[in-house]
């Protein structure tokens, strides 16, 4: 299933305004596209499948494990940035996979 993104939240560098700002680019970028699995449930645990992907990137990660199955593209610290981001938006990530519908996903 994809779904939008939320925009990532922005750092208030307002402050103090000496300072040098800090300018942090975020690896979820506009155009990157967000598939959520159905949840998967081994044993007792439960987990979700997340793929991000855009054109030249990808990271396949199981959570709230924060497992990366698979990346290309993505150096370790932004690796590290996505699994935060995706960390704090668990809520929605579960949400929308208790809306996949195997059966249907797989008859289309």
């Amino acid at each position: 299933m994809n779904f939008d993104i939320p925009e990532p939240k922005k750092q208030d560098n307002t402050a103090d305004q000496t300072t040098q700002k800090i300018i942090q680019t975020s690896p979820i970028t506009p155009d990157t596209r967000m598939s959520v699995s159905g949840i998967l449930h081994r044993g007792e645990s439960r987990s979700v499948c997340i793929l991000l992907e855009n054109a030249s990137c990808y990271a396949e990660i199981r959570m709230p494990e924060g497992e990366i199955l698979s990346c290309k593209g993505y150096d370790e610290e932004e690796t590290e940035e996505i699994i935060a981001y995706l960390t704090e938006n668990m809520d929605d990530i579960l949400n929308a996979a208790r809306d996949v519908n195997p059966m249907k996903a797989f008859m289309k």
